[in-house]
């Protein structure tokens, strides 16, 4: 009876392909040698330490493991922020386009007041003194017709779109790093881990877990930023919508919040 094939093992089965840029699930189908005195043959009596040894090799082998399993978290957490800042900067980017167009100089409300001013001339007639009394309007081109309320609305907006364009601007840089870190080098085995643990120590210093674990905070902050000006963009339009939009936003913040506080204060 012939041996069964590599992929009647389900075990053996992975999950390839990508769903809207993120890799699927793909488990541990195992294969490593871990008995490495099988696996590297001893060294000669007094070359323990040299080029070829068999602790560089050892130490190459766990390394390769820890490095696959840290960068395959790094690259996963970037690949889910790209896709999901990608969206949320085009939807944010709809809301600035409309919303912006306040800030500009409104002329059809300028040349309303313009005609006021005109009507209430026109009635004076000759009378010196009523048209003494009639406000000059001073108004110019350069007058603005935005209010309070559309410099909020929108000042929150282009803060959500400019932490949702930092995030994926930071998640590309943090895939450039991963790249470099994992970059095929040449040499002895030992001259391999020293440009390894090189490499490690500068992504311990420079504080490369703590950066990728920052991007979706701020990505949150994103979100939290949109939606209170999204509450008062309606709230501005109309009280009863931004009701409606108040009450999802807080939901939303409290089920973050329950979170992150309740494992917390319930650890079993």
């Amino acid at each position: 009876m012939s041996a069964p094939g590599p992929t009647s093992d389900p075990a053996n089965v992975t999950q390839g392909g990508k769903f809207f840029g993120i890799p699927q699930y793909q488990p541990f189908t195992g294969g490593r040698s871990f008995d490495y005195e099988q696996k590297y043959p001893p060294d000669p009596v007094g070359k323990e330490a040299s080029p070829e040894a068999w602790v560089w090799l050892t130490y190459l082998d766990e390394a390769e493991m820890y490095d696959h399993d840290m960068i395959q978290g790094f690259r996963d957490t970037i690949d889910s922020l790209l896709v999901l800042a990608g969206l949320f900067s085009a939807i944010v980017a709809t809301f600035v386009a409309q919303t912006s167009q306040a800030l500009k100089p409104d002329f059809a409300q300028l040349n309303l007041l313009v005609q006021i001013e005109q009507t209430a001339l026109l009635r004076a007639g000759g009378n010196v003194s009523a048209m003494n009394d009639i406000p000059v309007s001073g108004i110019t081109t350069d007058t603005p017709t935005y209010t309070t309320a559309d410099l909020w609305i929108n000042g929150l907006f282009f803060m959500s779109l400019s932490l949702s364009v930092a995030t994926a601007l930071l998640a590309v840089l943090v895939k450039q790093w991963c790249q470099a870190y994992t970059s095929v080098t040449s040499g002895s085995a030992r001259d391999k881990v020293l440009t390894r643990q090189f490499r490690f120590d500068g992504l311990t210093k420079w504080k490369l877990p703590e950066i990728v674990g920052s991007l979706p905070l701020l990505l949150h902050l994103a979100f939290a930023v949109f939606f209170a000006g999204l509450s008062y963009f309606f709230y501005d339009l109309h009280k009863t919508l931004s009701s409606i939009v108040i009450i999802c936003a807080i939901l939303a913040e409290f089920l973050y919040f329950g979170s992150i506080l309740l494992p917390a204060i319930w650890l079993e």
